[in-house]
């Protein structure tokens, strides 16, 4: 087990269908407390060494937090370009798993080009932007290379379009009804493709479809006193809001786009709607990442003004990760950390009484291995940040 833990599932059955659903994490959530006593700059060059899932996210939300308790502002171009490398990052996730578990399901091989051109992508991107990769710093020094950073929309326009769409992504994305895609999947030769026709056509579609409510705005100072008080670690461990227990992810993030809406009008929220919504949110950011460097390239605007800090201040960093919703909390006192906390989106997707766990309750008992294969589908899905084992007693 590596040290970010894991996910250990198990599925209770009971005549045809499953009685109880029991998840438990072994996610070591208290390792923030290892930045107690630092420095800020110490903290954000621990970050990414200690999250290296999603870790341009989770060093973007560290920052945010840092520079709100520290009353830091930064140029809204320095603040650009960190949303266009999370952005980029994003894309890069979801092509990873398109491009290696989809292809494998779909019984395609790996092409290792790609997996490598996918593995440098946010290390060229940063030094596309900050000299020597200096990313995410309370003052980072820039180096806007929009040359560079145009090469990297176009590496993930490309990689897109040919191997997961067959045609331009933004042009996929302007799909806007299920006929629509039916056509396109009957006509298109991708991995993805023949996997997500495979479900359409078979009985794999609606697995597990169940309730299914997105993550609400919520405001950073109530986060921020939910989190103060003295059973924070028990609510980052299992958070709920208001009484429920929400999602976040592509999904919800996609779930005003027409096809989507009538998506889930016929298949539920189940796999096969789940997965759209995954290639829906990757060919949008080719479009976001261009509208994000035209923005730059007009933005002239650098200047800083930094606060003089108080005896004791906290800051929220919010980040919309490739899976879901992130958090962080950091409170800082003339410079060093007296408090951190990380609020990431598997505690809610993965959640004991959550929509994974509500979903496999929903499963059919056909065949052992065949309902093995339906709860490994719904979790790839759904997409914890760490592995995962699933047992059925």
């Amino acid at each position: 087990m590596s040290i970010e833990g894991e996910l250990r599932i198990t599925l209770q059955c009971k005549e045809d269908h499953v009685s109880q659903v029991e998840i438990k994490s072994t996610r070591p959530l208290q390792l923030t407390r290892l930045f107690n006593g630092k420095t800020v700059d110490e903290l954000l060059t621990m970050i990414p060494m200690l999250y290296s899932v999603c870790g341009t996210a989770q060093s973007a939300a560290a920052v945010k937090a840092c520079r709100l308790a520290s009353r830091l502002d930064i140029s809204s171009k320095t603040a650009l370009l960190e949303q266009m490398l999370v952005n980029i990052e994003m894309a890069r996730e979801h092509l990873w798993r398109i491009l290696t578990d989809w292809s494998t399901s779909a019984g395609g091989r790996l092409d290792r080009d790609l997996a490598s051109s996918l593995a440098s992508l946010i290390n060229d991107s940063k030094m596309a932007c900050f000299p020597e990769g200096d990313s995410f710093r309370m003052k980072p020094v820039m180096a806007f290379d929009s040359t560079g950073i145009e090469s990297i929309i176009r590496r993930i326009t490309n990689i897109s379009s040919q191997s997961v769409f067959g045609l331009n992504a933004t042009v996929w994305y302007e799909i806007e009804d299920a006929q629509a895609l039916n056509h396109w999947l009957d006509i298109t030769e991708t991995d993805a493709a023949q996997l997500l026709r495979k479900m359409r056509d078979g009985s794999m579609a609606r697995v597990g479809d169940g309730e299914a409510l997105p993550l609400p705005e919520i405001d950073h100072y109530a986060m921020s006193q939910r989190l103060s008080q003295s059973d924070a670690d028990a609510f980052i461990a299992t958070p709920e809001w208001g009484g429920q227990v929400y999602e976040t992810g592509p999904l919800t993030r996609q779930n005003s786009h027409p096809m989507l809406q009538q998506l889930m009008q016929e298949y539920g929220n189940g796999v096969y709607t789940r997965m759209v919504a995954r290639l829906l949110e990757l060919a949008s950011l080719p479009g976001s990442l261009e509208r994000q460097l035209n923005a730059l390239k007009a933005e002239y605007d650098i200047s800083e003004q930094k606060h003089d800090a108080g005896i004791s201040q906290q800051g929220i960093g919010e980040v919309e990760a490739a899976r879901g919703r992130l958090f962080h909390r950091v409170v800082v006192q003339d410079g060093v950390v007296s408090s951190y906390q990380i609020l990431a989106p598997t505690e809610w997707n993965f959640h004991p009484l959550g929509v994974v766990a509500r979903g496999l309750k929903r499963l059919s008992i056909e065949r052992e291995s065949v309902m093995k294969q339906q709860a490994e589908l719904l979790i790839n899905a759904v997409d914890p940040c760490v592995g995962f084992s699933l047992e059925i007693g």
